[in-house]
């Protein structure tokens, strides 16, 4: 199913920044990751350490603006280091001064600075000095003053930081590496009236907090990522979790969305203690809420900063949930902030441990299908990316930016392993292991062989194969899996056509061809009975055959999620029925479902007719069942879609939507039109436009007009139209989508315009337009909106990027930028997309004539078996089959000219 499964973004990998240009999985089309000219990068020298970080800060809000000093504790660990550098940009100084010891007076002390770094001489005499810098600064990173404007009336006056990855230096020197944890105090002045949190215990009193200053204190160490700065006007709602004091921090008037959105918050604190075996690391928990957040959420120790999205009003409720972001950015402080990342090359021990932590928090709430439900996710969210964007390896110290490796191979790809590593060790060895690496390394910094010792450990297993080939080498298992029966045999054909393209690379570095090591497990049902055989693969093809007293009923590949890959299946269609209707798990069923889209027959149409409108049937294959009769796409298969168009369960009624708009036709057009107009869910009317526009019917014109501008939770109804409207190709709509791409429209609806006037014109009006928005500040909307120019595919737009490039900051901008630099200059992508487009055309068409033929053969039918012979009727059928084989090897042709032509 196509249908995002995650709708919040992450602390740095957004829901939509790392999926761009995919289209399939195929290793073939990935590029290289490391872009021209970047080198490996290695962790920096640490002669001296910093230990702890005094903070006294003015803001100056009119002015965006922070002064005051910092007071750094520093150790020797060099005995011959003459010299402190620490990361400072931007900084007006006023003094640096020193004390030799933890006594005496400070004097000024030489140093230079050149803008970005801070170096201070240090007396080789001494093991420990404290630094005291005077300063002002008006931060460009890291710290964000935010007011309401003429076009944005109702934004609230705030200010908040974010110092990940290394934005900390841009208003506090500091050593910004993930690899020094120091302890933090911090005395900051803000307007009267606001209130400002940080990190650890608030030590301030009442008289000093009405004068606007507020003093907090974190004694644990931690690094300068992590630390947070927030001020405004808040309202406050408390909890608790097993002695733990929770506090819910919402702008004015949202109390109420507030409550709603944060309920769980104490079953999650509990949840993940009991599995890791340690508790909630700190006496205090705060999660605040900020406008105009530049990442989904971020886990500063002990007070998490989430994005205004989080927040979830009644209709919004139905069928969004804030839990996974939630339970993201607490699992951080476990992973993350009590054990953090030696260098930002293995920080999946941080990323993909808290996405993975979500998926448990699932597991715990709502079952283990949705816990499966989720993984797979991950999985596409991955090979999405790996087919069409890059492959790396997940520990990778090729960037120009950390921030560039906060990707899907970092999230959803270790999130992944950490499943895989699960189901190979078992739940008691796995949570054991990790109970170890979580107590070893408490308070420390870690690399991946931390936790790959500590597991081996609790489970007496070596893992050096497994981390080999999944972790730190590129790449994933694409298998091809045939399933065949005669006799007493059941035959299992397995290749690895990853591994087939190596011998044509044999002399471009490993881009992931090599060969996998894997278990292949089988479900094999045989009167109503089911035995798991398991089989090794370790080459590029193997064949295994099983001896089974009769043909089973279905065969089940990969039940349980083991293989994090490509895996197809090619399988008897009656056995896919069979394990539609049978299978013991919703995995089971799901994956029938989706394999099942592929076959036109009416006895797969009446089975995916059938699990759609089975009401207690999991919701994730049922609405598998209605994508594949999307796919289907005969009359038949309509007939089913539109019966159910207004089935209970929102993420069907979704499911069913999207399905709908595979379909150009009336009928279908007007069903979506009905959803669209209105419906309880937020979700559903957003996905009904984007597939009403889709279908290309008369009606969707005017019906995505009038819903262009309807108020929803976090604009997404506006989002679908505008969808939608990209999908009609109707020349009408380009002066409203690009009306909605200026500054005034919400963020995320001005997104959706700008990557839709790529898909309704490529002129230099459109062209120009996007490239004057290139100077925004919000960094999602300059990806989108660099992606949009390289879907127009004009090599005129390399100037304006290559001017852009050498004055942006944001380290998400800039790689998108320098991959767009290095592709544009030709038409491929737009070819491609014309060739995409004609193949949907030519699909269609064969659906409807195939449904025609098959109605004149119904009719004709009767009337040949009382004329014929029954050799006569035996031979046309035989004439029918092979002319059906002719035309899949003219579509399969097809599709492999479309791939050659990409």
């Amino acid at each position: 199913m196509s249908l995002e499964h995650r709708l919040h973004d992450r602390c740095a990998c957004g829901s939509t920044l790392s999926s761009y240009g995919h289209s399939s999985a195929s290793a073939a089309s990935g590029r290289p990751f490391a872009l021209t000219g970047v080198q490996r990068v290695y962790e920096r020298a640490r002669p001296f350490s910093v230990t702890h970080i005094a903070l006294d800060l003015r803001l100056d809000v009119p002015k965006k603006s922070v002064s005051g000093e910092a007071t750094l504790d520093v150790a020797r660990i060099d005995a011959g280091a003459k010299e402190l550098a620490l990361d400072a940009v931007g900084f007006d100084l006023e003094a640096v001064e020193l004390r030799a010891g933890d006594a005496g007076k400070f004097a000024p002390v030489d140093h230079v600075y050149d803008g970005q770094t801070l170096r201070v001489s240090i007396p080789e005499a001494v093991s420990r000095v404290t630094v005291r810098v005077r300063y002002s600064a008006t931060p460009r990173r890291g710290l964000y003053f935010l007011a309401p404007d003429e076009h944005v009336r109702d934004r609230p006056a705030q200010v908040w930081s974010q110092c990940q990855d290394e934005d900390a230096r841009h208003f506090f020197p500091c050593i910004d590496k993930p690899h020094n944890k120091q302890s933090t105090s911090l005395r900051v002045t803000v307007p009267e009236g606001w209130f400002a949190l940080s990190n650890g215990a608030r030590e301030s009193d009442e008289d000093e907090e009405q004068r606007g200053v507020y003093r907090y204190r974190m004694d644990d160490p931690h690094p300068s990522y992590l630390f947070t700065l927030v001020a405004g006007e808040f309202e406050r709602i408390d909890d608790e979790a097993d002695g733990v004091r929770l506090h819910y921090f919402v702008p004015k008037g949202k109390t109420d969305e507030g409550k709603r959105t944060f309920r769980r918050t104490p079953d999650m604190v509990r949840r993940f203690g009991k599995l890791t075996g340690v508790a909630y690391p700190w006496e205090t928990y705060s999660q605040i809420v900020v406008s105009d957040f530049i990442f989904g959420g971020m886990e500063n120790t002990t007070a998490t900063t989430m994005y205004e999205h989080i927040l979830l009003d009644e209709r919004a409720a139905i069928d969004v949930t804030a839990d996974d972001l939630i339970a993201h950015e607490l699992a951080h402080h476990w992973f993350g902030d009590l054990v953090t990342c030696r260098d930002w090359s293995h920080a999946w021990l941080n990323e993909g441990f808290a996405t993975y932590m979500e998926h448990v928090d699932r597991e715990g709430y709502l079952g283990r299908d949705e816990y499966e439900h989720g993984v797979r996710g991950d999985v596409a969210a991955y090979l999405g990316e790996a087919g069409g964007r890059y492959r790396r390896p997940i520990v990778c110290q090729d960037y120009e930016a950390p921030i560039d490796i906060f990707d899907r191979h970092l999230y959803e790809k270790g999130a992944c392993v950490l499943h895989m590593l699960r189901l190979e060790l078992g739940d008691a060895a796995f949570w054991r292991g990790i109970k170890t690496y979580l107590e070893r390394h408490a308070r420390g910094i870690v690399e991946t062989r931390d936790l790959m010792r500590a597991l081996e450990e609790a489970s007496g297993k070596s893992l050096e194969r497994f981390f080999e080939q999944w972790v730190f080498r590129a790449g994933h298992p694409e298998l091809e899996v045939k399933i065949d029966h005669g006799g007493e045999a059941l035959t299992v054909s397995v290749k690895q056509a990853q591994a087939a393209k190596e011998s044509k690379e044999k002399d471009k570095d490993d881009a992931g061809t090599h060969v996998f090591a894997l278990d292949l497990e089988l479900d094999i049902a045989i009167d109503g009975e089911v035995r798991r055989e398991v089989r090794r693969v370790e080459s590029q093809a193997a064949t295994f055959t099983i001896r089974v007293p009769k043909r089973p009923a279905f065969v089940v590949v990969d039940p349980e999620l083991r293989i994090v890959g490509d895996v197809r299946v090619e399988c008897p269609a009656d056995m896919l029925r069979a394990q539609l209707a049978g299978a013991t798990t919703a995995r089971g069923r799901l994956l029938a479902a989706s394999l099942m889209g592929k076959l036109d027959d009416p006895a797969t149409t009446r089975a995916l007719g059938a699990a759609l409108a089975k009401e207690d049937e999991f919701w994730g294959v049922r609405a598998e069942a209605a994508s594949a009769l999307g796919d289907v796409r005969s009359d038949d298969a309509l007939a089913h879609l539109l019966a159910h168009a207004r089935t209970g369960h929102a993420k069907v009624r979704r499911a069913v939507a999207a399905a709908l708009g595979k379909f150009r036709k009336a009928q279908a057009a007007e069903a979506l039109k009905s959803l669209a107009l209105r419906d309880a869910s937020y979700l559903v009317e957003a996905e009904a436009a984007r597939a009403l526009g889709a279908t290309r019917q008369g009606v969707a014109f005017d019906t995505l007009i009038e819903v262009l501008d309807r108020p929803s939770w976090s604009d997404i109804v506006r989002a679908g139209a505008l969808d939608g409207l990209a999908a009609l190709r109707d020349e009408r709509a380009q002066a409203h989508v690009l009306t909605r791409t200026r500054y005034g429209i919400p963020t995320r609806g001005r997104r959706a315009a700008i990557t839709a006037l790529p898909k309704l014109s490529t002129d230099r009006k459109v062209r120009e337009a996007l490239e004057d928005l290139l100077d925004q500040s919000d960094p999602y909307l300059k990806v989108d909106v660099v992606r949009a120019l390289v879907d127009i595919g004009d090599a005129k737009s390399r100037g304006p990027l290559s001017r852009h490039l050498e004055r942006e900051l944001d380290g998400r901008v800039r790689r998108r930028i320098r991959e767009a630099l290095r592709d544009l200059g030709g038409a491929g992508k737009r070819e491609s997309e014309r060739l995409r487009e004609d193949l949907e055309a030519l699909r269609s068409e064969h659906a409807d004539l195939k449904a025609r033929l098959g109605k004149l053969e119904a009719l004709l039918a009767p009337k040949e078996a009382e004329s014929k012979p029954n050799g006569v009727h035996h031979v046309r059928a035989a004439d029918k089959h092979e002319a059906e084989k002719e035309s899949g090897d003219k579509g399969k042709k097809r599709k492999k000219d479309e791939r050659a032509s990409r």
